[in-house]
Formats: structure tokens, sequence, C-alpha cells
């Protein structure tokens, strides 16, 4: 009942053409599993003999568990071209472990696998997962892809036991057990609070915790940075803030390496440019996953305040899935909902729907953001908040302008109003490179791991 009711209320929300697109992608992840021998645990190394790296991921391994999931198959699809591969990563209440040598994928079932709800509970079930794993294939070297839905100090004792650890990060969960740092229940940043009380109340409204949690889990966070062999960051802002976060950390080894975009095939789409007629109303595509803390409420508001300007209207649209609840409200409101996109597919289907403007409204610093990397494949400008890697790389690259983060959605009212009575134009990107490839990734890691294993 509970999964009708949910396809019923995406369809309602998405229409069939998001459905349609959700259930593209759960056919390929079950073509892509068929296409993998499952085997004993003995089997799974073959005659490719130890696999020197293990990758971990707290989540599946499927693009609907969002964009650490999704950059990171790119990459490893990559990595399996170069070197045998093992991956853990849970799938269907258990954990799977998965390698490839030579083009041919096997897999294993290593055990129960119960999807993290409260950050203080015990993770030896995790833990011994990947002690497992190292066992059966036998790296040198094992990466933590992404560590919210690890608690810090489980991380910990891995990284005293002798394998080289490689931590790549991808939002703020060794600071708070709420990784992206939307305040409950005021939905809003919470400026990296230090507030003890403050993080408490906020904690509290999800999660049942010790007295100070929060405090223990910053204090082995920073542990954490200083024992692991290297960080890896998708941006050089996440870097900087995690230095500063965490000022007594010393990592050993810090690399700046940003993710490849996922890209569906055949030939990239033709870049276009803002439509400049008078007469046919602005094409405004809020993109990427429609929820509060992406910015949807700001959204709504913008729905509210942007009126017609000068003779020229707003088409507004929504790029993503999201909220089923807040995008029907969005519809009511005027906006058309395209809804889900499988991965890789956004650059076609902002050139496809003929998109003047993107808005990344995300309330929280992103620290890299895959959808302007597409949004500039496109060719489609953004307008975003000036915070996190997506200020910073707007500042840097071109192509979109920004609203300082306090100026909410009056700031990107006022600046949309300008731009439709031509006041604005909005600078076009500069460069080329909409991203590094999938393989440029791959080698760059692969760059890496091979001078921490020469190290010994």
């Amino acid at each position: 009942m509970r999964a009708a009711r949910l396809a019923w209320d995406l369809l309602r929300a998405e229409g069939p053409r998001g459905l349609g697109a959700r259930l593209a992608d759960r056919l390929e992840e079950l073509r892509r599993r068929g296409a993998e021998r499952t085997v004993s645990l003995e089997e799974l190394t073959g005659k490719g003999g130890p696999v020197p790296v293990l990758d971990v991921l707290a989540t599946p391994l499927a693009p609907r568990w969002g964009g650490v999931s999704t950059q990171f198959r790119a990459r490893m699809e990559e990595e399996a071209r170069l070197r045998p591969t093992a991956l853990l990563s849970p799938e269907n209440g258990r954990w799977m472990l998965r390698t490839s040598c030579e083009g041919a994928w096997r897999r294993a079932d290593l055990g129960a696998w119960t999807p993290g709800t409260d950050p203080s509970a015990n993770p030896r079930e995790a833990i011994a997962a990947i002690r497992e794993a190292v066992r059966i294939v036998g790296p040198r070297l094992v990466n933590v892809e992404g560590v919210s839905g690890w608690a810090p100090g489980a991380l910990l004792s891995l990284a005293k036991e002798g394998k080289k650890l490689v931590l790549s990060l991808h939002d703020f969960a060794l600071f708070c057990p709420r990784p992206n740092l939307v305040e409950e229940p005021a939905l809003r940043f919470c400026g990296y609070s230090r507030d003890a009380g403050r993080c408490r109340s906020c904690l509290s409204a999800t999660f049942s915790l010790p007295a100070r949690f929060v405090e223990g889990w910053r204090t082995s966070g920073e542990e954490l940075l200083s024992s692991v062999d290297a960080v890896v960051y998708p941006s050089d802002f996440l870097r900087r803030q995690h230095a500063a976060l965490f000022p007594g950390s010393r990592p050993r080894c810090e690399r700046v390496l940003p993710p490849a975009a996922p890209r569906q095939g055949g030939a990239a789409p033709a870049r276009r440019e803002p439509g400049t007629d008078a007469h046919v109303p602005l094409h405004v595509a809020f993109v990427g996953a429609y929820r509060p803390h992406k910015g949807a409420l700001a959204f709504e508001e913008l729905l509210r305040k942007v009126p017609a300007n000068r003779g020229r209207t707003v088409r507004w649209s929504i790029l993503g899935s999201g909220d089923p609840a807040l995008l029907l409200r969005a519809k009511r409101l005027g906006a058309g909902v395209v809804g889900y996109y499988r991965a890789g597919g956004l650059t076609r289907l902002l050139c496809r729907e003929r998109v003047d403007v993107a808005l990344l409204l995300s309330i929280w610093p992103e620290t890299f953001g895959l959808t302007l990397t597409e949004c500039r494949a496109a060719g489609v400008p953004a307008l975003a908040f000036s915070h996190g890697a997506i200020g910073d790389r707007v500042a840097a690259e071109g192509g979109g302008l920004l609203v300082p983060p306090e100026d909410g959605p009056d700031g990107v009212a006022r600046l949309l109003e300008r731009i439709l009575s031509r006041e604005v134009v909005i600078p076009p990107y500069r460069g080329e490179e909409a991203g590094p490839s999938p393989a440029r990734a791959a080698s760059e890691r692969g760059d890496l791991y091979a001078a921490l294993l020469a190290d010994g």
C-alpha cells in the first residue's frame, strides 16, 4: 500500500514522463545486476589475485540515492577498465561485495544491512562488513566514498588497524550527523553552529542522542582527519571549510579532485544562447532535487514575487524530482513540473526544454554541484546564492550571477526582474571544459592511489 501510494503521489506531481524515467532507471539497475555473476566469497577475486583498492559506499550504488552514488559509478566504470576493482555497498537489505577483473563482474552476499537511522546506533555490523571485505579481497588501501552514514569513531577504529585509508568527503558529515547543516525544525542553514544547546535542539528534532554527543562526534572527526592516509575533497571550498571547522587536524595528504559529471550516451547537445525575443517568455527552471534544503521553499516564494516586467513574462519549470506535496504546491502556483530525470540526462533536458536560466537555490553551501556542471555543458546560465562551491565556481567560471544568501528569494526576484528588463546581462561561461571526464577522474584517482601505495 505504501509503495502504491507513493507511486500515485509521484504520478500526480511529476506526470507519466517522470514516472517513466524512474522505471527506466530501475530496469537499468536490474540489467546491470543481471550482467554480474553471483559467486561464493572464495571465487570473488577469480584469477586476478588480490585487488589493490577496496571502495566502500554507505548507500546503494543507484542513481536514486543521490549524487555520491551517481558520480562514483561514472568513475568506477572507468577504473574497472584500468585495473581490478572491489566495491562494498548495501543493496536490498544486504551488504554486497562486487569485484571486476578484465571486464568480468562478480558479486557475493556479505550479510545483513540495516539502514542507519540513528547516528548513535552501534556501527559494529557495518564495520564488520568492511573487515570481512578486506579479508576476502586483500586490498592494500581502502577508500571510503562519502562519510555520511558512518560514525567518525567507527572509521577511526579502521584507521588504526594498519590498512591505508582514504576518506573521500562530499559533505559536512564529520562535523554533524546532519551533513547538509540545515537546522531543524527551522529549515535554515545553521552557519556551522558550535552552540551546544542549539545543536542539541536541532538534532533532537530527529534523533534521540546522549548528552555531549555532537561534541564527541566532532572530536572523533578531527582525530580521523589526522589519522587517515589521505583526504579527498571535490572542491577547494570544502577543503578550506574543513580546515576552519577542524583547526586541530593535520591531514597527511590532501587532494582536491572534482568529480566527473555522469553522462548518457550519444552525441553532446549543441550549446545554446538564452532567448532574447521580448515576446517569448523567459524560461526559468529550478534544477535538481526539489526539497527544502535545495531551495524549494525559496522557489515557491519566487513564484509569488516575480511579476510580468515590461511586456516580458516568465515561464516557470522544475527539472527534478522531490517532495510530491511541494511539487503539487508549485504546480498550483503556475510552475510546470518535468520531474525526475535519469543520471546524466540533465544536459539534454535543459536543451530540449529550451531553458534560458537555471536556478540553483540551495540554502546550504553545496560542496561541488553536479547540476552546475551539467548546466555548463548545456550552455545554460545559472542564478545561485553566493556561498559554497557553487558560489566559488560561478565567480571563477562565469556563466551565471550570484545573490547574497542573506538577500534570500527577494534578492533573486530583484535580479530576475533586472534580467527581464534587460538592465542586467548574464556573462558567458569562461573556458571550454564542463568538468573532468570519467576517464580523467579515474586517472587522477589512480595517480593518488599509486603514490600512496608507493610509500609502503
